[in-house]
């Protein structure tokens, strides 16, 4: 049963700052009117399921709007809940590079570019993350002295290449 002889357009004129102040009450940023769009929704359907024996429209509509926003509400919530769970859950700590390490890209290819592949892991895992060499040792099945080697190598090679003017 129809709310009243008014058509629905006239009802959502009348009732659009019902559910501004819904979504403001709720706290609600809503810059897409996806949740004025849920609002509109809810009008509707409580404008079509209307029967005046059961109460007023306006109660109904009072209701259904703010329950519907509501429930939208947690939607958002558990989607997002859902989509930290995954970030966290499938984060590659390895492959994790922060915004210093982004700037210093080009540098360190560079870098990488005049060294052999030891002394490039001896560059990245002592130099740039910070690890032991036992670490790099046990990693790469060789002795911390010839990491040591690596490493000495890596620094001879790059001071020869810093000594070198800039054409």
């Amino acid at each position: 049963m129809k709310a009243t002889q008014e058509s629905f357009e006239q009802i959502a004129t009348d009732y659009e700052p019902m559910i501004h102040h819904h979504i403001y009450k709720l706290g609600i940023r809503d810059p897409e009117s996806e949740f004025f769009q849920e609002g509109c929704i809810a009008l509707w359907k409580a404008y079509t399921r209307y029967d005046p024996e059961k109460g007023s429209f306006r109660q109904l509509a009072n209701y259904m709007i703010r329950n519907r926003l509501i429930d939208l509400i947690r939607k958002h919530s558990t989607a997002m809940k859902r989509e930290h769970d995954y970030l966290e859950n499938h984060r590659n700590p390895e492959l994790m590079i922060n915004i210093e390490e982004m700037d210093d890209f080009l540098f360190w290819n560079q870098i990488r570019r005049l060294l052999t592949e030891n002394q490039w892991k001896w560059v990245e895992h002592y130099i740039i993350l910070d690890q032991p060499l036992t670490r790099l040792a046990e990693k790469e099945g060789t002795t911390i002295d010839a990491v040591k080697g690596w490493g000495k190598q890596a620094r001879k090679k790059l001071r020869m290449e810093l000594d070198q003017p800039v054409h």
